[in-house]
């Protein structure tokens, strides 16, 4: 079954790839210039010496089609160069798959009908528009990150293949609500300690780092390093830590806390704290055995399985001035809002990667107090409730979960870095001290229409929260 299901989708690329690569029209050129060729040496009064010199100059010109075309050609058979790979190396049935005439008939009928329909889209939106979910790479990532049964395949073959590390130092999880800094202070940790966290270049297939590594290290695949889509002047590449990990919980317990009204703080199973151990223990293999660094902020619906797996691990906990974040909050929700009008495969790339923080697709967390599913999220209320709930959730934790946690007043340090790098280097059990020279402290903004009595709860809030963060000695 699991050969069959790779078969097909690996047919379906390639057909993608037909589309993306533009082959039908280089090789209706080849044609025609070879065509063009024949013509012309027909020709009964042309000399031979004119032929003979247009016919240097054609073959140059069919030399260049061909290798085009069978460059192309190599391509849209790159799929099927892959699986088999694949399978020399992990066997999944691939050669029974195809052996079977059944399941090669059910290919084929499902084959012709995903190319009537995808036929049939691109005729609708024009060919002169871009496909939002076309091309090889979203094609790729839709069927690698939106396909249970391949993220159920490549995490098998993962943990068959490798043996996860399972010694080491204490792992890292940077969680909380979103616009407070995570981003960027999970940022500094990798690059200034090397930790092991996942990144854009363990995507499509962050459940299988290894296996993807070793098949995608001859791609050489590079990105210039760009500002991200949130437009907050903070850049990446394809090795910048990003928070990836939520594949994993999405694929493994999605259907317990994930519904449509919010995201639930719903215990993981036994069996999936277990796998979850081994995922940590695969990526830290990937990089050599490094500290595990997680930035997840939907971690914060499940504290005590993170330490169920990983007892010593350190909560790291980033928290702003509530309304300062609650508009952050805000204005990325409403920018998110407009990229997914521009590019609607956005939404589907986020909600694969479990991120519901902003966009059409928003969720809050279903902690006590939550705003309503229904609330309007254009008003600063709604994320003002969002943070009080949030936040108040994670200074109700259990005994042993409230020992583990560290919560960081991001606004205290971006605006006195120097006081609050040995507390921190401390308190996150670093090498060697922290360099935070690069924060800055960003510019508060004035709002009026808000709910003062929802802003003065928030304010006291934040001020437990201060009481309770790593302190300032001076």
């Amino acid at each position: 079954m699991i050969g069959l299901a790779v078969l097909l989708l690996a047919t379906l690329a390639s057909i993608e790839l037909v589309w993306a690569t533009g082959i039908l029209g280089c090789l209706r050129g080849l044609n025609r210039e070879g065509q063009r060729a024949v013509r012309f040496l027909l020709r009964r009064h042309v000399s031979e010496w004119a032929k003979e010199r247009a016919l240097r100059l054609m073959s140059a010109r069919l030399m260049l089609h061909s290798l085009r075309s069978l460059g192309l050609i190599a391509l849209v058979a790159s799929p099927f160069a892959l699986i088999v790979v694949v399978n020399a190396l992990w066997p999944y049935g691939l050669g029974r798959a195809y052996a079977d005439w059944r399941g090669r008939l059910a290919i084929v009928a499902v084959s012709l009908l995903y190319l009537f329909m995808r036929r049939h889209m691109r005729r609708a939106k024009g060919d002169g528009k871009r496909d939002s979910g076309g091309g090889s790479e979203r094609f790729l990532q839709r069927v690698a990150l939106g396909n249970r049964a391949i993220l159920d395949i490549t995490f098998d073959m993962e943990r068959a293949r490798y043996k996860p590390w399972t010694d080491g130092e204490q792992p890292l999880f940077v969680t909380g609500l979103a616009r407070a800094g995570t981003t960027i202070l999970t940022r500094l940790l990798h690059e200034q300690y090397h930790m092991a966290s996942l990144t854009y270049r363990d995507l499509p297939f962050p459940l299988a780092p290894n296996g993807w590594a070793r098949l995608s290290a001859s791609f050489k695949r590079q990105v210039t390093r760009t500002e991200r889509g949130h437009g907050d002047g903070i850049f990446h590449d394809l090795d910048s830590a990003e928070a990836i990990e939520e594949v994993f919980w999405r694929h493994f317990e999605g259907s317990r806390y994930v519904g449509p009204d919010g995201l639930s703080p719903v215990p993981p199973q036994a069996e999936t704290i277990k796998a979850f151990r081994d995922y940590v223990g695969l990526i830290r293999r990937r990089y050599g055995g490094a500290r595990y660094l997680s930035k997840n902020n939907a971690n914060v619906l499940r504290l005590p399985a993170l330490l169920a797996a990983f007892p010593q691990a350190i909560l790291v906990h980033p928290f702003r001035d509530p309304l300062q974040q609650a508009l952050s909050l805000r204005r990325q929700h409403i920018q998110a809002l407009t990229l997914a009008q521009d590019d609607p495969f956005r939404r589907d790339f986020m909600r694969w990667l479990g991120h519901y923080e902003f966009g059409g697709d928003q969720r809050p967390f279903l902690f006590s107090g939550h705003p309503a599913a229904t609330g309007d999220r254009n008003g600063i209320d709604y994320w003002l409730q969002l943070w009080t709930s949030v936040y108040t959730a994670l200074l109700a934790q259990p005994a042993e979960v409230r020992a583990r946690q560290v919560f960081v007043d991001y606004d205290a340090v971006c605006a006195n870095t120097a006081s609050y790098v040995v507390p921190l280097t401390t308190a996150l059990a670093l090498p060697q001290q922290l360099d935070l020279s690069s924060l800055r402290a960003v510019s508060p903004r004035v709002i009026s229409e808000i709910n003062p009595g929802l802003l003065e709860q928030a304010r006291a809030l934040h001020a437990t929260l201060r009481a309770h963060g790593v302190h300032n000695p001076a």
